[in-house]
C-alpha cells in the first residue's frame, strides 16, 4: 500500500511542477506572442481598410453622381 501512496504523492509533486512550468514559462511567453500577432494583424486590417477607402474615393471621383432634375 506505501508504494500506492509514493506514486500519487510523486504524481502529485510533478503536477505541481507541470503547472507551475506552464504559468510561469508558457504562459507569459504564449501572451507576448498573441499580442504581438494581434498587433501584425490590426496594422494589416488598417491598410487593408486604407486601400478600400482609396480604390472608393478614386472610383466615386471617375463616376461622379449624376444630379436628379
Amino acid at each position: 500500500m506505501d508504494k500506492f501512496e509514493e506514486i500519487g504523492h510523486r504524481l502529485d509533486e510533478e503536477l505541481t511542477r507541470l503547472r507551475r512550468f506552464v504559468e510561469e514559462e508558457v504562459a507569459p511567453e504564449t501572451e507576448r506572442r498573441t499580442a504581438q500577432f494581434l498587433r501584425e494583424v490590426s496594422q494589416k486590417l488598417t491598410e487593408a481598410a486604407a486601400r478600400l477607402e482609396s480604390r472608393s474615393a478614386a472610383r466615386s471621383a471617375q463616376n461622379p453622381p449624376n444630379p436628379r432634375p
